[in-house]
This record gives structure tokens, sequence and C-alpha cells, in this order.
């Protein structure tokens, strides 16, 4: 089965990701298209490399995942394809792979192949004149090499939490359709550093001394602290919107100290 993702910025409301349907499907009949978010916010290259992080893993080895968040930053020359784990990640050169790929060492191609049937496309919808075609080449099985050359691709860091013997400092790094705000503390770190000790956790005007298993261990309304299924901590409340209540967004610092 070929298969390729659609995570993007373009809302539902516009013609954008429909054009971006008709272009595959104009390369590559037989191929499934699954759409993952087409509501990323704008230009947020954060958010889309947290939800596909969160997602590509889900989907079989050999997808293709078409990310079209932020495709016109700088001055890109080409968009390009980055292999990880199996996968083919087609993206502008905007750093949105690097936060996908973290400390893992991949492959990355420039697209520089050129799709004649796809020229009345203007250059500012890069998605359709370059992307989209180059996904629909890979969900063929036709060869990455053919698409261009190796090239090293812009990079971003997340920004990971620091820690010492007592405190572990980490920041919001994604809000949720829920309003959840999804930290950059992985569990496996906050074991770690936790053992046998007791702990509180300060975000904002909130002080959580417990981190619950499921939503139902708290009463309606009442802020809470989970590990979500990424395993990062989150910070969210019963039924309601953290986000909106509690006043939280993307960078607020949380400070964990443990006792």
């Amino acid at each position: 089965m070929s298969l390729i993702t659609l995570t993007s910025d373009l809302g539902t409301r516009s013609q954008y990701v429909a054009v971006l349907k008709g272009v595959i499907y104009s390369c590559f009949r037989e191929v499934t298209l699954v759409e993952i978010s087409q509501e990323i916010s704008n230009y947020d290259i954060m958010e889309a490399a947290f939800v596909m992080r969160s997602t590509f893993g889900a989907f079989p080895k050999g997808s293709v995942h078409l990310i079209a968040v932020d495709p016109e930053f700088g001055n890109q020359k080409y968009g390009i394809v980055m292999e990880l784990d199996g996968h083919y990640f087609v993206a502008p050169d905007n750093g949105i792979c690097s936060l996908i790929a973290g400390n893992q060492d991949v492959k990355c191609i420039a697209i520089e192949k050129e799709f004649p049937e796809l020229s009345s496309f203007p250059r500012s919808f890069r998605v359709a004149q370059s992307l989209a075609p180059a996904a629909a080449w890979l969900a063929q099985g036709k060869p990455l090499e053919e698409l261009g050359s190796p090239v090293e691709m812009k990079k971003l860091i997340w920004g990971e939490p620091t820690c010492n013997k007592n405190c572990l400092r980490g920041k919001i790094i994604h809000i949720d359709k829920f309003g959840n705000a999804i930290t950059n503390i992985h569990k496996e770190l906050f074991l770690m550093l936790k053992q046998d000790m007791g702990f509180e956790i300060f975000l904002r005007n909130i002080r959580l001394r417990r981190i619950i298993s499921t939503y139902s261990d708290v009463g309606k309304g009442d802020a809470l602290a989970i590990f979500g299924s990424s395993g990062y901590l989150e910070i969210a409340m019963r039924e309601s919107a953290a986000s909106e209540l509690l006043g939280l967004k993307v960078h607020d610092m949380i400070t964990i100290e443990f006792k």
C-alpha cells in the first residue's frame, strides 16, 4: 500500500488542501491519503514537528509524510526530503525536519527535480509545485536520489530541560486542541531524577504535588499533571481548557522541585 500523510497550516475553509490532494492524485491515482492535521497554527513549525513526532511511528515504514507549514520561510531554494526510520518526510527547509529527527543521523535530499506538468502553479505555492509531486514520486517507489542531491538541512533545536540535584526546569512546547499544555519534560527524565523523593510542580500560579494516571483521578475543572501518550508531561484540567482558564502559553516555563 502506498500512503501519504498530510500535515499543514492551510486550514479546511480554503482551496489549498484540495489543490494538494488533486496534484498528488494527478501524479499517482492509486495512493492512499491520510490527513493528520490541516489546523496547525499559522507558520508554527514547532507545533507541526511535535504533532509529526507523535504520530509518524503509528504508520507503516515506507510511508511518505508531506508537511506544508511555513513553506516560504526565508530564501529557500528548494524543499527537502528526509529519510528517518524507514519513513520519508517531504517538507520546506525551514528547520522542521531537524526538530522531528532530533539527534538522530538522517539522510536528506534537496528537491531539485522539476515537474513541468505543474509549472502553472506560481512559485508562491511551492507545496503544489514541488513538494506534493515529490511526495507522489516517492509513494510510487521511485528512487529518492533522482529527486536531487544530498544537502545539509537547516537545523533547529527544541531546547532541552535543565536540571540539577533538586530541580528540573522545562517549558511548554505545544497547546493541543483541548487546551492541554504539553511540556518538553519526558517521563524517563522525571523518574530518573525523582527516584524516591517527593516533588512539587510550579507553573505560573499553579502548584501540583502529584502526577495522575487518568483524568478521573481529579474532580471536574481541577488542574492536573499527567504524562500523555507521547510520554511528555502535560498540564491540563478535567473537562476544561487549561490554556484558557490558567493563561498558559507556548514557551511558558515549568519548574519541578524535588524534596
